[in-house]
């Protein structure tokens, strides 16, 4: 190395003997200094839960949790929260980016679970689920078998896309061995320096061991010590430590955070065809009510309108309630299904039946119905979508 260099060579007697074999002495520092004159960046995060923000923009955030527990129910909600700005108590907080665009990578998935998730978040954000969608796109890698291969497709869809939020579902398909940590480690610094670069969010899912709360493998513990938020979602079935919650049920909890603390939240999953929709719950079990006024206001017309529709004690076909809401002067297809879906969602009506001929009843009494056997129990089944 040249002396004239700003990181001349140290002296020989200056270099210790027991570290000359490192040549640590011919590294160039001169960008590793901070920049004292550089102004300090506020955080700037993605989304909130009950005005507590979380997911800051240019850092990796986890999923993990048991096959099976709701990871990509949770998921699911949070991309539709993004695509919407809201979803239920959470909000999308980029105000700087207006259109926000949603990257899901699934790399395990049948493609029919995938259309399924798909339809999910397009149903949960109000948007076409038939049609493709500039802010929501959607890659599957569950054909590729080479992981090196998976990893560059990974790289090349998100210079296409230019995400502003991916979701990586799941982990542990990017890597050959998931207890190697010089193949772990790369990969997980390789991710960091991507989402500084592209100045995005990066939400990796990864299954925890069956019999411990700990995130599989090398690649687990190593992606614990570097995410900005852990989120771990757990499935509950007739917990007698929740007396007043329905008999299945799920918990996201948050055990770590670089940032403010968020509460515990629970939801269920109610049927609505074949993906199932996520409903936030109350600590009783019961759907939170939504907390703005326009929302409110809808749920007040879903209130007045379903108990105006005259309900038999058979039931009514989803034809017959969409008839209903037209004959009270409902043109819109949008507006219609999305009252009945909220009406759902807030259990105001509830579907029972099999899936290919369900029934729709209304919960609770209506006067305007001179049946007096009408059935107001929900039935306790759940659906069997994947989650």
């Amino acid at each position: 190395m040249n002396q004239d260099n700003q990181n001349p060579l140290p002296p020989l007697q200056e270099i210790p003997e027991f570290l000359q074999g490192d040549n640590w002495y011919q590294e160039d520092t001169t960008a590793l200094y901070l920049d004292f004159t550089k102004p300090y960046r506020p955080p700037r995060w993605t989304l909130s839960h009950n005005g507590v923000p979380f997911a800051k923009v240019g850092d990796l955030h986890v999923i993990q949790g048991k096959s099976g527990h709701g990871k990509t129910a949770f998921m699911s909600q949070l991309m539709a929260c993004i695509l919407k700005g809201e979803f239920g108590h959470l909000r999308y907080e980029l105000r700087d980016v207006p259109k926000p665009v949603v990257l899901y990578i699934d790399t395990e998935m049948s493609e029919d679970d995938t259309i399924a998730i798909k339809n999910r978040v397009c149903c949960l954000a109000e948007i076409d689920s038939t049609q493709p969608h500039d802010q929501f796109k959607v890659v599957r890698l569950r054909e590729t078998v080479d992981v090196t291969e998976r990893w560059r497709q990974i790289l090349k869809v998100i210079w296409e896309v230019k995400p502003t939020v991916t979701f990586l579902d799941g982990m542990l398909d990017i890597v050959a061995d998931y207890n190697d940590q010089k193949e772990c480690q790369p990969i997980i610094h390789k991710l960091m320096k991507l989402v500084t670069h592209y100045d995005m969010s990066l939400w990796c899912v990864l299954h925890e061991n069956p019999t411990v709360e700990k995130m599989v493998g090398t690649l687990g513990s190593m992606l614990q010590r570097k995410v900005t938020e852990c989120f771990t979602v757990i499935k509950h079935k007739q917990d007698k430590n929740y007396p007043t919650m329905p008999d299945i049920f799920f918990q996201v909890q948050q055990p770590k955070s670089r940032g403010k603390d968020l509460d515990d939240w629970f939801f269920k999953i109610i049927n609505q065809e074949d993906w199932g929709r996520p409903v936030e719950l109350d600590d009783t079990g019961k759907p939170d009510q939504p907390d703005d006024r326009e929302s409110k206001k809808l749920l007040a017309e879903a209130q007045e309108r379903f108990g105006n529709v005259r309900w038999t004690s058979a039931g009514l076909t989803r034809t017959d309630v969409d008839n209903a809401l037209m004959q009270q002067g409902l043109r819109s297809n949008d507006r219609r299904a999305k009252l009945i879906n909220l009406a759902l969602e807030y259990e105001i009506i509830y579907r029972s039946g099999n899936k290919a001929h369900p029934k729709y009843f209304l919960k609770g009494n209506n006067p305007s119905d001179d049946v007096k056997d009408l059935p107001f129990e929900e039935p306790k089944s759940e659906t069997d979508a994947p989650f």
